[in-house]
């Protein structure tokens, strides 16, 4: 299972520092891999990039502003760039990390979005353990980190090497990786991560089928949760109701259109999920601060 790249990483320990850790990624490609063998405990700092966490073995205590647990071989977490953390106490900690900056990856997506443990590892974990000092996280069985293990050495050797095409090689290993984990979790029967779950199945199921018309007794229905608990567990943890993220997605997706189709506005308002074309402008007007027609003029412009 050795993956070496780095030996040893670490910082002098101080609980009231919280600095802002810079990286350059190589070669224009916002992703990066960092193999630690020895984790040293470390400051509380933030970064302009997410990170990837798999932990390969040993132990140690990952801290944040909000609190702190104990991490050990399997663990698998998510952390975003304004999310301070840090290591205490570390034991032998081997561990994985993979930098990226997922705007900038252009990752194609496609169906991994109907993977209830996509939005939980990646979006929806990090808020709560943000938030709440959430615990619930990912822990790989030992056939599933070895599976991992042999995806992040292909990976380390595609990035590491001069090879051409490695480029392409590395971010379809990393997406390979991405679609294990969310499958991995998207199976996780402790009672733990099933709200985070549940979440994710009506968030997936919104992305998927914003086009089509539903109502919030629907997405409940989806969630295995009442409306009530709904709206309020999507509020708390999104900072909005599940109805204002189909508004917005389905807004996104309509700028997609204007930008690289000739539709007409009503067209692009029926594609997106709008029946009625007045309507969506006046959705448009209040999320963009221009009209539809106003924004594809000033785009082409």
């Amino acid at each position: 299972m050795r993956i070496v790249r780095k030996a040893r990483l670490g910082y002098p320990m101080d609980n009231q520092s919280n600095y802002m850790m810079e990286w350059s990624f190589d070669d224009g490609l916002p992703l990066d891999i960092i193999h630690v063998q020895r984790h040293g405990s470390t400051d509380l700092h933030t970064h302009h990039f997410s990170e990837l966490v798999i932990v390969l073995q040993g132990s140690g205590l990952h801290i944040s502003p909000a609190g702190s647990y104990t991490i050990a071989a399997g663990d698998v977490f998510v952390l975003h760039g304004n999310q301070a953390h840090g290591y205490q106490d570390t034991a032998e900690l081997e561990l994985v990390n993979i930098l990226f900056r997922v705007d900038e990856l252009a990752i194609p997506l496609l169906d991994v979005t109907s993977l209830p443990g996509w939005h939980a590892l990646f979006t929806l974990e990090p808020l709560f353990r943000e938030r709440d000092s959430f615990e619930s996280r990912l822990r790989l069985t030992a056939d599933q980190l070895q599976i991992i293990s042999d995806l992040l050495r292909r990976l380390i050797h595609e990035h590491e090497s001069a090879i051409a095409g490695n480029t392409l090689a590395s971010l379809a290993y990393f997406i390979l990786i991405v679609v294990e984990l969310s499958r991995y979790y998207s199976h996780i029967e402790d009672p733990s991560a099933q709200q985070l779950l549940r979440l994710g199945r009506v968030i997936g199921h919104i992305q998927e089928n914003y086009a089509e018309q539903f109502t919030l007794d629907d997405l409940a229905q989806v969630g295995y949760m009442s409306r009530r608990t709904l709206t309020r567990e999507f509020k708390r943890t999104m900072n909005c109701s599940p109805i204002e993220y189909l508004i917005r997605l389905r807004i996104n997706r309509a700028i997609d259109l204007l930008r690289r189709s000739n539709a007409s506005i009503t067209d692009i308002a029926c594609r997106v999920g709008f029946q009625d074309s007045s309507y969506f402008a006046r959705q448009f007007r209040a999320i963009v601060g221009y009209s539809p027609r106003q924004f594809r003029e000033r785009d082409t412009h």
